[in-house]
């Protein structure tokens, strides 16, 4: 991302939740994986519920970054 703007990693409510949404991404994407190996019904259920916790995570630093753009 700091090659496309430019700049480096910031500080700032932007870079700090895109940090922690990247890192929550991460660990959503081993999870996912373990599940699938492992073929565990319940956990896949869980598994629907925490993608929907990350995916509102995303979600901030996304509008953030869409404000940031705008102004």
């Amino acid at each position: 991302m700091s090659r496309i703007s430019g700049g480096h990693f910031a500080f700032n409510l932007h870079g700090v939740t895109g940090l922690i949404a990247l890192l929550l991404m991460a660990f959503h994407a081993v999870w996912a994986t373990v599940i699938l190996v492992k073929k565990d019904h319940r956990s896949q259920e869980q598994f629907h519920k925490f993608s929907i916790i990350v995916w509102a995570i995303w979600l901030v630093p996304f509008v953030i970054g869409m404000f940031i753009g705008m102004s």
